[in-house]
């Protein structure tokens, strides 16, 4: 095993070099989305639900484009490992006509019915009548979004990743000075509060897109895309695109309906409950940004090296990739204890609020050790191993069979403490590590999807 593990420097090379920009990204990208919410818990703890609820939409949209961009990398992984780039560009446009139609549908349609979307996650009239005023204006920055998340995600599977990070840069930067000025009242602006938060995200959509357009276009070098490459459609490409990549489309769409169910839920038993969770989430996403940038990584790194017909040394990576989830998710443990005080502490919320977020995360700790196996196993290793269907399977099966059940009944049938519904929307992790282990017991499931 020692050998096994710490001999291949190609490996660890190619795993820093493709994860560090991409873990980047996501600190850079939670860090505003950090920013956003202390913002917001100073103003108060209506305004912070709202915003919390408001954006799970969004939150179903975001993992939506992320599992078509994704579905597209199963494949563009793999033609990369044959230096096929034509193929590549023809299943990004193909991804991207997709992405387009669905982010202008999503988006007028929170800006059109507001006030349905706010009562499907709670009942309170104050969290409604705020989220309505940000959904009027968020709706604008969906199709910025899927625009520019979607081509991010799929020019990462050959390995451009650095201008992920100059765009989160962008993003941090803009996004925190525009939140200053409204939601306060600077520089000459009226204090406009929730509404000044939507606001500086869609000018801050509107300049991400801007840039990796104009990165795509111009600056990169690799796969060389043009406007007209954009109109460019191929038959056995779509096939292939629908059979491998929707159903990891499926996956994050089902698996973000399913927790977002588990939010109505948190939703119904108190605005201090949303407030906390809000906080814990927050916690919980820095502590595992590492666990999914090597999952990241490994959907390339796998890709590559079946799409290359290096079968064995694919298989010895798996292996390494098993190990190294054991000991993130050791780490993650670790800073989720060591955070929770301090950004707890951060917060302008009842200290009953405080509380239970504690307890919440220390809820997380042990939970995140399963995370950092079941992220790594279908994020990275199932989908880059050209499984995703089994990967769907395993995401859907814990969290529609298991977690989502458990948190309904706990709360509205044995009216259970807040904390032991909390926990079971949490219950699909163990199950989910139990079925990868049985997946992967052997090689069988790793295969060439590309079609040659």
């Amino acid at each position: 095993m020692k050998r096994s593990l710490f001999k291949d420097r190609d490996f660890y090379k190619t795993l820093v070099t493709l994860m560090l920009p991409m873990v980047a990204q996501n600190l850079i990208t939670l860090a505003a989305q950090m920013m956003d919410s202390l913002m917001l818990g100073k103003i108060g703890q209506t305004e912070l639900s709202a915003s919390s609820l408001a954006n799970q939409p969004f939150f179903i949209f975001n993992l939506l484009i992320f599992g078509m961009a994704s579905g597209s990398s199963v494949l563009n992984a793999q033609f990369w490992g044959k230096r096929d780039t034509r193929s590549i560009k023809i299943v990004i446009s193909i991804c991207l006509k997709v992405a387009l139609t669905v982010s202008i549908l999503l988006g007028a349609a929170v800006m059109i019915f507001p006030e349905t979307v706010m009562r499907i996650y709670t009942n309170d009239p104050e969290i409604i009548a705020a989220g309505i005023e940000y959904l009027r204006i968020i709706g604008w920055c969906y199709i910025f979004f899927g625009l520019s998340n979607t081509l991010l995600t799929t020019i990462r599977s050959v390995g451009i990743v650095r201008i992920a990070v100059i765009d989160s840069i962008f993003s941090l930067v803009c996004n925190i000075s525009l939140n200053y000025i409204p939601i306060f009242g600077h520089l000459g602006f009226p204090a406009m509060g929730i509404r000044g938060a939507a606001l500086a995200t869609v000018i801050t959509r509107i300049g991400d897109a801007a840039i990796v357009l104009f990165y795509v276009l111009v600056l990169d070098k690799k796969l060389r895309f043009r406007p007209r490459d954009f109109l460019d459609f191929d038959m056995r490409l779509l096939k292939n695109y629908l059979k491998n990549g929707l159903p990891v489309a499926f996956n994050e769409v089902f698996w973000s309906v399913g927790v977002s169910i588990q939010s109505m839920v948190l939703g119904r038993l108190g605005s201090s409950v949303v407030s906390a969770s809000q906080i814990a989430s927050i916690v919980q996403q820095f502590s595992t940004v590492l666990i999914f940038g090597v999952a990241n990584a490994a959907a390339i790194i796998i890709g590559n090296d079946i799409g290359a017909g290096q079968m064995d040394r694919a298989k010895d990576r798996v292996f390494k990739f098993r190990i190294i989830a054991i000991f993130l998710g050791l780490f993650a443990a670790g800073l989720i204890l060591l955070l929770s005080g301090p950004v707890v502490s951060f917060y302008n919320v009842p200290d009953e609020t405080k509380t239970l977020a504690i307890e919440m995360l220390r809820i997380l700790s042990v939970i995140v050790i399963f995370i950092a196996q079941t992220g790594i196993g279908v994020v990275g290793l199932l989908r880059g191993g050209g499984d995703p269907r089994f990967a769907l399977f395993v995401d859907l099966f814990g969290l529609w069979v298991i977690a989502t059940p458990a948190a309904l009944l706990s709360a509205f049938v044995f009216k259970a403490p807040v904390l032991v519904v909390y926990a079971c929307t949490r219950l699909d992790e163990p199950v989910k590590l139990l079925m990868i282990l049985w997946r992967m017991r052997n090689s069988h499931w790793m295969k060439d999807v590309t079609g040659e």
